[in-house]
């Protein structure tokens, strides 16, 4: 596998020809100084960035290539107020108080991210109608059941609808039962990171794009970042890297993620009457299996869906036959494919599945890893590591700072990956067709 940052991919399209023009960002030359320099202009980065700017830290921003050029450019983009995990394996895996904590700041995440759109007048297309989580299994339907009950118990908007009702909102009778998350919703993505950058830097921020950092060294009780045509000196930094945080950044960083691609692919419009039959009150639709399964319709007609195909390769392909024979299971009115856009990127896959916060050295931070559930979940860890060099208290922030350990299985992290890839395959159709 090539080197994520080196991906010849563009990402969106379709997102890029929605946003507002991306903020003047010119490259970094000669000598600079900043409180703190973040690394990495995506979710987390710009995140970090603009919630120190609003406490009066000046943020300087690097970015290698061009502002949301990495998986924030090339989200599905839904707002979740999940992780990866049901709520029984956060408790288990962080304990009560911490794992309290957690879940309640992740389901928080989506009026983070709602509430910074419309106080920054961020135009994203933001559409927060919910989001559907439908049942491809008993397994699963008794799992949705499971989550609605404990968020129903917290007082948050999420119910069940079985039968008929579920139908009335995918506009199908293929999956039984379904959960309806009221917190969540959908974006264009790069509009959004675009947004906040600007706000950002209507606050102070400096964001130079083009400008990858080559080396990074301690220089006394600062930080030095080289790169090719200047050099920047802070107080702290924020690697915010994420699915393409290259092997030389920092030791055992990257060793600490599996970075895995995922595919997006659009129609052209459908026409009016077959588009109003798909998802007819506008939600998103994902389903319990474990891998990629998610469509949503854009407000001009157009359907996108993520697919299966090969994780570990830049030039890959979607497994187009097998999305569409999915598709017309779901939505046997669907006639011929008339598909318009492809784009693919990395997502940063930890290996217990959850973001990480690393304080890796006095002053240097990172923060990755959100395993599919980016928007919400990156710009809450952003707002997290301001707080953190800011000074605030342990007491009011969610995310645990963890050692760097990069598991002894990584090397050979990636054959596992694909034997685990092709058992969810076969495990998704055998339960499926249960």
């Amino acid at each position: 596998m090539s080197s994520p940052s080196e991906d010849p991919a563009e990402p969106s399209p379709l997102y890029r020809a929605l946003a507002p023009p991306e903020p003047d960002c010119t490259l970094l030359e000669g000598a600079a100084t900043a409180d703190v320099v973040v690394v990495g202009a995506g979710f987390t980065g710009i995140s970090t960035a603009l919630h120190l700017a609003e406490r009066g830290i000046h943020a300087t921003v690097l970015e290698a290539k061009r502002i949301g050029w990495g998986a924030s450019g090339r989200n599905f983009g839904q707002v979740v107020p999940y992780f990866k995990h049901d709520q029984a394996d956060v408790l288990r895996h962080f304990g009560p108080e911490r794992g309290e904590r957690l879940i309640a700041a992740a389901g928080s995440a989506p009026d983070l991210v709602f509430s910074m759109i419309e106080r920054h007048r961020i135009e994203c297309a933001a559409d927060r109608k919910g989001l559907i989580f439908a049942a491809h299994s008993p397994a699963g339907q008794r799992s949705l059941e499971a989550r609605t009950q404990f968020w129903r118990e917290r007082g948050a908007p999420v119910e069940m609808h079985s039968g008929a009702e579920a139908e009335r909102f995918i506009g199908s009778p293929h999956y039984a039962a379904l959960s309806l998350d009221r917190r969540g919703g959908t974006i264009n993505p790069m509009a959004y990171v675009r947004g906040l950058a600007s706000a950002a830097i209507a606050r102070g921020a400096t964001i130079h794009a083009e400008s990858p950092v080559l080396r990074l060294e301690r220089d006394g009780a600062r930080w030095r970042l080289t790169l090719p045509r200047g050099e920047v000196v802070a107080g702290s930094v924020v690697l915010a890297t994420n699915a393409y945080t290259d092997r030389g950044l920092w030791p055992g960083l990257r060793e600490s993620i599996i970075p895995m691609r995922s595919y997006q692919n659009l129609t052209r419009p459908l026409g009016e009457n077959l588009r109003r039959t798909i998802l007819p009150q506008g939600q998103p639709l994902t389903d319990t299996r474990v891998l990629f399964s998610g469509v949503r319709m854009h407000p001009d007609g157009r359907l996108q869906a993520s697919a299966d195909g090969p994780a570990f390769s830049a030039a890959g392909k979607p497994s187009l036959a097998k999305l569409e024979r999915r598709l017309r299971e779901i939505f046997p009115q669907l006639g011929p494919f008339e598909w318009e856009q492809h784009w693919s990127g990395w997502v940063a896959m930890t290996y217990d599945q959850y973001p990480h916060l690393h304080e890796l050295a006095p002053g240097l931070w990172a923060g990755l890893g959100y395993s599919g559930r980016g928007i919400a979940l990156a710009t809450l860890m952003g707002r997290e590591i301001a707080a953190r060099i800011a000074g605030d208290g342990e007491k009011d922030l969610a995310f645990p700072v963890t050692p760097l350990r990069p598991p002894a299985i990584a090397p050979i992290a990636r054959s596992l990956v694909e034997c685990l890839l092709a058992y969810h395959r076969l495990n998704d159709a055998w339960r499926a067709m249960r």
